[in-house]
């Protein structure tokens, strides 16, 4: 089971990275991409060459020029607010910072925030300080463990980022046990279609029994396969313990706000014979700026 996982998830790196490009939007010739949405659903991708009240000109990016009724245009919209699945225009994972749990190197944007819980039993909210800083808290139902997380990015170029951060908290009330790991990432591609390695060093302090420390590595990756689907993976590695898990996933994007994370994971322990068919499901809430 341990190698189905680990060829799964090494298969990311062999995935084909795609861009979408960001471009400004203005209503007059040289315009820049833009996204054109019409009553109908239709959507075309293109430049305006130039807009009245009565029709808008737009020319495709195949050269071909449409002037389209100006009363059936529902939108137009800059091309950074979608991304490009086959040529066609679909809105943009609502949040790229993060896999099923494992942060990307990606960023958050600014002012964003947004709400992901596990198993309807585990919650944790981000908040995009600045356009390279984010803070959040994660928790449960009953209120423990509670731990803050911290993450800061620098951005490489266009393809490559690079983030450091930690999580810092307490397990129980009146309790004298905390645990937290500090960790450093490195993410290739864009925020559709990526893979990111990770590595950190875990540690879990009790009262009474000491507590344990371990250095710990991760592989993650997600491709975006269609309009509502990508298919995602991560995979946990703790060497101090000889101990594996994760597995594939899939993202079914339900809006540009929202997405439900539902994969099959596994345990690899030495001794263990792995426990496999572990259901993983989440649902993230995106909050609009």
């Amino acid at each position: 089971m341990t190698r189905i996982i680990i060829c799964l998830l090494l298969s990311f790196s062999f995935l084909s990275i795609t861009v979408a490009q960001d471009k400004e939007q203005k209503s007059m010739p040289d315009s820049g991409l833009v996204v054109l949405s019409v009553n109908s659903g239709e959507q075309f991708v293109g430049t305006i060459i130039s807009e009245d009240a009565r029709e808008v000109s737009i020319r495709l990016q195949d050269g071909k020029m449409l002037i389209i009724p100006a009363y059936t245009v529902k939108s137009i919209r800059k091309l950074s607010s979608y991304t490009l699945v086959k040529g066609k225009p679909v809105f943009a994972n609502p949040h790229p910072s993060r896999y099923f749990y494992t942060p990307s190197a990606i960023p958050m944007d600014k002012g964003e925030v947004y709400i992901q819980t596990l198993y309807a039993v585990a919650y944790q909210v981000q908040f995009g300080v600045t356009e390279n800083f984010s803070v959040g808290a994660t928790t449960t139902i009953i209120g423990t463990p509670l731990a803050l997380t911290a993450k800061y990015s620098i951005k490489i170029d266009e393809k490559n980022t690079l983030a450091f951060g930690g999580l810092a908290g307490i397990v129980g009330w009146g309790t004298r046990t905390n645990l937290g790991i500090g960790f450093g990432a490195f993410t290739h591609g864009t925020k559709e279609s990526n893979i990111t390695i990770a590595g950190g060093y875990a540690w879990i302090n009790e009262r009474n029994n000491g507590g344990g420390n371990s250095p710990v590595m991760s592989l993650s990756g997600n491709q975006r396969l269609s309009k509502n689907l990508s298919l995602m993976g991560e995979l946990w590695y703790l060497p101090e313990v000889g101990v594996f898990f994760g597995g594939p996933c899939f993202r079914l994007y339900n809006n540009k706000k929202s997405s439900f994370d539902l994969g099959i994971w596994s345990i690899n322990a030495p001794n263990s014979g792995g426990i496999p068919l572990i259901p993983v499901v989440g649902y993230t809430f995106k909050f609009e700026k």
